[in-house]
C-alpha cells in the first residue's frame, strides 16, 4: 500500500469520505486497509477518492496517518469507561467539545461516508454525522461489542462484525443491520515473505526465531516476563522484540556479547513486522484483534496473554478464548502468567511441529483476506455517492 500526497485526478470526480476511530494501531490499520481499498472501488467508478481521518488529538494515529500523507483532524473527547471515576464527569465536556468540533470537520469536508473503526474518538463524529444526515458504516474488530459500537450502533445504517458469533451480543431489533466481514488486513500480511524478514531482523543463525509483541504501544508485563527469560531464551533461539518506548532492564544489559546479538529489541515495527512475523516461528503477544487477524493471515501459531483486569472491558480475553476453542492459539490464564510457566509453554510448543503446523493451518482459517474490499463494496453502497455523482454529473 503506497499512500502518497495527492494530486488532483483529471477527468475524475472527487468525492470525500471519512474515517474515524484511533487509541491503538489496531484500530487505524485495518481502517487504512479499507482506505487503500476503498480508494481504488472509487477508481474504477470513476471517482477520484479524497479520505481524511478523525482521531484523538493525543493518540498515536496522528504520527501514523500523517506518515501516510493522510489529512488528520485532531479533535479532544472524554475516554468511555464502564466503571465508576470522577473522571466520567468531566470527560463529558470533552465529549461535548468533540462533538462541536466535528461538526465544523464534516461541514467543511462534506463526506459521503464515514466509517467508523471504534475507540472513544469515534463517537463524537459517528453523532455528529448522523445529525448531519451523512451515512455512517461501524466495524467492530473484538468478539465482544465495545462501548463505542454500542453507542455508534443507534446511529449507523450498517453494524459490520469481524465474528460471525458476535451476533448474539445484539438485540434482534439490530439484526438487520449486522453485517459479518472479518476484519480488514492489509496486503503486507497476505504478501509477507519469511526470507526477507530474516534478512531485516538479520537473522543469520539457523536457529528457531520467537517473536514477541506487547501491541503497537508496548505490554510492561509481558516485557517484564520477557526480560527475566531471556538468559534462558537465547541460549537456544532468537528473540524479537516489540517491546514500545520502554527502558532496558538490568536483565539485558548483563547478557553476554553473544547473546545480545541474538536479541532484536524495537520500540515499534513498522510495515516490515509482516516479513519479521513469517520469519519467527512463534508468537507471543497480547490478543488485540488487529494483531490476531494479522496472524490469521500470515498463519502464525502463537502463545496469547490476553490484556484483563481493571480499566479492561475483557475483550482480549474473549478475542484469545474464541482462538483458543478454535485451537487456534495457545492462551496463558491468570495463574500461569509466570515466567516458569511461559518458558515451559515456549519449549513444548517450539519442540513440537505437528502441533505448530495445525495451529497454522487453524488460525489461517479464520482468514478473510476479501474483507477489505467487501467492506469497501458496503460503503459504497450505503453512501451517498451514487446521489452526489447524479447531482454533480
Amino acid at each position: 500500500m503506497a499512500f502518497c500526497k495527492k494530486l488532483p485526478s483529471r477527468g475524475l470526480m472527487k468525492i470525500t469520505a471519512c474515517f474515524t476511530g484511533g487509541g491503538t494501531a489496531g484500530h487505524v490499520f485495518p481502517g487504512l486497509a479499507v482506505m487503500d481499498s476503498f480508494e481504488k472501488l472509487c477508481r474504477e467508478k470513476g471517482l477520484d477518492g479524497d479520505f481524511f481521518w478523525i482521531g484523538s488529538s493525543s493518540g498515536m494515529e496522528k504520527r501514523l496517518l500523517e506518515e501516510k500523507g493522510i489529512a488528520f483532524f485532531g479533535i479532544q473527547t472524554g475516554k468511555l469507561r464502564r466503571y465508576f471515576s470522577f473522571r466520567n464527569f468531566t470527560d463529558i465536556f470533552k465529549i461535548l467539545a468533540g462533538i462541536i468540533a466535528s461538526f465544523y470537520i464534516l461541514l467543511k469536508k462534506r463526506p459521503v461516508i464515514i466509517f467508523s473503526k471504534g475507540g472513544y474518538v469515534s463517537v463524537p463524529p459517528v453523532f455528529a454525522g448522523k445529525i448531519l444526515g451523512i451515512p455512517v458504516v461501524t466495524h467492530e474488530s473484538d468478539y465482544t461489542p465495545g462501548l463505542a459500537t454500542r453507542i455508534n450502533k443507534r446511529f449507523s445504517k450498517l453494524i459490520m462484525l469481524s465474528f460471525e458469533e458476535s451476533k448474539k451480543f445484539f438485540k434482534e431489533k439490530n439484526h438487520n443491520k449486522l453485517c459479518f466481514t472479518g476484519n480488514p488486513v492489509r496486503k503486507i500480511f497476505y504478501n509477507a515473505n519469511s526470507g526477507q524478514g530474516k534478512e531485516r531482523a538479520s537473522l543469520i543463525e539457523n536457529i528457531p526465531v520467537i517473536m514477541v509483541i506487547g501491541g503497537s504501544l508496548g505490554a510492561m508485563e509481558i516485557n517484564g516476563l520477557i526480560e527475566k527469560l531471556l538468559p534462558q531464551l537465547l541460549k537456544n533461539y532468537y528473540v524479537i522484540h516489540q517491546s514500545g518506548n520502554n527502558k532496558m532492564s538490568e536483565n539485558i544489559s548483563m547478557l553476554s556479547e553473544d547473546l545480545k546479538k541474538r536479541y532484536k529489541r524495537y520500540p515499534f515495527i513498522g510495515n516490515e513486522i509482516a516479513d519479521i512475523i513469517a520469519a519467527s516461528d512463534i508468537v507471543i503477544s497480547r490478543a488485540g484483534a488487529g494483531l490476531i487477524w494479522e496472524l490469521a493471515a500470515i498463519g502464525k501459531a502463537s502463545i496469547l496473554i490476553p490484556l484483563r483486569g481493571k480499566g479492561t472491558r475483557g475483550d482480549q480475553v474473549k478475542n484469545a478464548d474464541f482462538l483458543k476453542s478454535k485451537e487456534a492459539a495457545i492462551v496463558l490464564d491468570d495463574e500461569e502468567i509466570i515466567p516458569d510457566t511461559l518458558y515451559n509453554r515456549v519449549i513444548s510448543l517450539i519442540s513440537d511441529k505437528e502441533l505448530i503446523k495445525k495451529m497454522e493451518n487453524k488460525i489461517r482459517e479464520l482468514s478473510k483476506p476479501e474483507s477489505a474490499d467487501y467492506i469497501s463494496q458496503k460503503l459504497f453502497e450505503n453512501s451517498k455517492i451514487k446521489k452526489w455523482a447524479e447531482n454533480n454529473g
